[in-house]
């Protein structure tokens, strides 16, 4: 193998693992401590063993001795105890995901809220709540609770201020932790589709995938003939008129604009 065949190559697996395409998956924490859920779940077991013993223990020890008439309602409340526990230590919101292709929620089918179509982040009644549109164009909501989504919230903030800057709105003493590089699940994100969609500058409907551009900031879909000097959150395009067939799952890169 030629010496500038190896350089090309690694110049290539260079360019790909630069361009690899990431999110996080984070998972929702409990809504309660959980020395307070195990508690009460012990709680809940002690009192379903005495009623379920008092209410049957006669039956094998002494069947002439009648069980406490209270054991039906003791058994019924530890019951109620341990379903208690299970509640409050697990939370009924979605999984979310944030990275490379925006925000996305877990509740069913995935559904995404893509960078440029975010509209506002703000942070109101100790949450980051997210308004926007998902990818077709339906209006979307996020909601990140500081209590059960604290490491979702804060990368959603950091990866909106590093991106679309403009329209976040969380005050610099919101009680939110410092995202960590351990949080989270890391992922690897396939390429926007972006045949059939229009180009942001000129409208034209992306026919070709060589055809397309987009930005890897806020995901912009351009034409290669229509590319502005400026995407619209703030990204400068590098070289996207040349030739780029061998970028059909990279279209493009983008530089920030300083």
């Amino acid at each position: 193998m030629s010496t500038a065949h190896m350089a090309k190559k690694t110049k290539t697996a260079k360019r790909d693992k630069a361009q690899t395409r990431h999110e996080r998956r984070f998972e929702p924490g409990a809504t309660l401590s959980p020395i307070v859920s195990y508690g009460i779940g012990a709680i809940g077991a002690l009192a379903m063993g005495a009623g379920a013993w008092e209410k049957l223990g006669p039956l094998i020890s002494d069947p002439t001795v009648e069980p406490l008439k209270i054991a039906p309602y003791i058994l019924t409340a530890g019951a109620l105890l341990v379903g208690a526990a299970i509640w409050v230590g697990t939370s009924g919101e979605p999984p979310l995901r944030v990275g490379d292709r925006g925000i996305a929620v877990e509740k069913g089918p995935i559904r995404r809220m893509p960078w440029y179509a975010v509209e506002r982040i703000e942070w109101r009644g100790e949450a980051v709540r997210v308004t926007g549109h998902d990818d077709a164009g339906a209006a979307m909501q996020i909601v990140a609770q500081a209590t059960t989504h604290a490491q979702a919230a804060a990368w959603i903030v950091k990866e909106a201020r590093a991106r679309v800057p403009a329209i976040v709105d969380v005050p610099p003493d919101a009680t939110l932790p410092e995202p960590s590089l351990s949080a989270g699940t890391v992922l690897p994100v396939e390429p926007p589709q972006v045949v059939g969609k229009h180009c942001t500058a000129s409208g034209k409907v992306i026919s070709f995938e060589p055809d397309a551009r987009v930005c890897p900031r806020c995901e912009l879909v351009y034409h290669k003939a229509h590319v502005p000097e400026t995407c619209e959150c703030g990204a400068l395009p590098v070289a996207l008129k040349s030739d780029a067939a061998d970028r059909l799952t990279r279209p493009s890169t983008f530089t920030s604009k300083t």
